[in-house]
């Protein structure tokens, strides 16, 4: 069995002081461990509950006996000791409302949980295109894609510096797709509260484009005027040459 310690990327929970309710987000197949947030004392003629919904029990403790409900029995590990449970291997259809009530004289909510679950989130691609150069700037433009239907696609407008979105971006509770640029890289993330994944290209591969035609550029340009400078000190000896020849030969006469 695994299960996740409090802090771990599967599981995430906030706290809502007004409700004294935790909001917790788990990935799909993990295991949700749901503890009791108070102390729970006992007495012969409680009986203390966890359920979903309000209307499906998961677990009963009454005169020290405990129970499991059917549909939970291979599920579900129950700890009497500490009143927590284990449910194992979660699907989207647990995300809900758990609570631990004990009944006595009256009803007494002792941990309330807004359960959701999520699957992890699908591999990115980056994608790059349009890229213009020039001696001040570099621009270009970036898309960042879900691999994984149904497809997810933004498409951002960069230069060395910050990224614009080309249209609004879309409305998706559940997960989020970004672009961003670092130092050194362009960085498409894919995430939501239980996992996260990106696609990442140096920035440097972009715009060393312009470095690139700017060294080719002076390299030509050095070209050309040594092999004019050759062109011409060849010509000029060529000339010297023969003016000298002539004046010998005149000389000679």
């Amino acid at each position: 069995m695994e299960l996740n310690s409090l802090f771990s990327r599967d599981e995430h929970f906030s706290t809502s002081p007004s409700s004294r309710s935790q909001t917790r987000f788990i990935q799909t197949n993990k295991d949700l461990q749901l503890t009791v947030t108070e102390e729970v004392q006992l007495e012969e003629e409680d009986e203390f509950n966890w359920k979903f919904k309000n209307e499906n029990n998961i677990a009963r403790v009454f005169h020290s006996k405990q129970l499991i409900f059917d549909d939970y029995k291979d599920r579900v590990e129950f700890f009497p000791e500490d009143l927590s449970l284990v449910l194992k291997n979660v699907t989207p259809s647990d995300s809900g409302i758990y609570t631990a009530v004990l009944s006595g004289n009256t009803d007494v909510t002792h941990a309330k949980y807004d359960v959701r679950v999520q699957d992890p989130v699908s591999p990115v691609l980056l994608s790059l295109d349009s890229v213009f150069n020039s001696p001040e700037s570099c621009n270009f433009n970036a898309s960042c894609t879900t691999e994984l239907s149904p497809s997810i696609s933004r498409s951002f407008t960069c230069d060395r510096r910050t990224c614009e979105e080309a249209s609004p971006a879309p409305s998706d509770p559940a997960s989020s797709l970004h672009l961003y640029l670092s130092d050194m890289l362009i960085i498409c993330n894919h995430s939501n509260h239980v996992s996260r994944t990106e696609d990442t290209k140096e920035i440097r591969e972009v715009c060393s484009l312009l470095g690139t035609a700017r060294i080719g550029l002076i390299v030509g340009v050095i070209v050309l005027f040594l092999g004019f400078l050759c062109f011409t000190v060849v010509l000029w000896k060529r000339l010297w040459r023969r003016r000298i020849i002539r004046e010998n030969t005149v000389d000679l006469w």
